[in-house]
């Protein structure tokens, strides 16, 4: 088994959920376009929630039974693990993701909740 797909299918798997996410929160922004410090408060409340919803997926990783994930399913029959060190192995991969992807959101959250900092309200 190849760790270093294992790592490029898990950021596949949870990049497209977040990408999700994080469209879903910049067209909430949108929006309210037209009360910018609501706009960006609101963005950022939303931006953590979302790292605090992923830090709390990463966590669950490792006990979450690894049939059950995207990323096991991404892997071909003959890349899967064995059982016996699968659990182990997508368990960490997913938790480490999870917590880099936390990050962007936290740094995002950041960012809007600065910036709502500096405009009118």
């Amino acid at each position: 088994m190849d760790a270093s797909r294992m790592r490029e299918l898990a950021l596949l798997s949870v990049s497209r959920g977040c990408g999700f996410a994080g469209l879903a929160i910049i067209c909430f922004m949108i929006g309210l376009a037209g009360y910018p410090r609501v706009a960006m408060e609101s963005g950022a409340i939303l931006m953590m929630a979302t790292a605090a919803i992923l830090l709390l997926k990463g966590d669950a990783s490792t006990t979450r039974p690894y049939q059950r994930t995207e990323l096991w399913i991404l892997l071909a029959p003959e890349e899967r693990p064995r059982a016996d060190y699968a659990q182990q192995l997508i368990g960490r991969t997913l938790r480490e993701v999870y917590r880099r992807f936390a990050q962007y959101f936290a740094v995002g959250g950041t960012i809007c909740f600065l910036g709502s900092m500096v405009l009118p309200g």
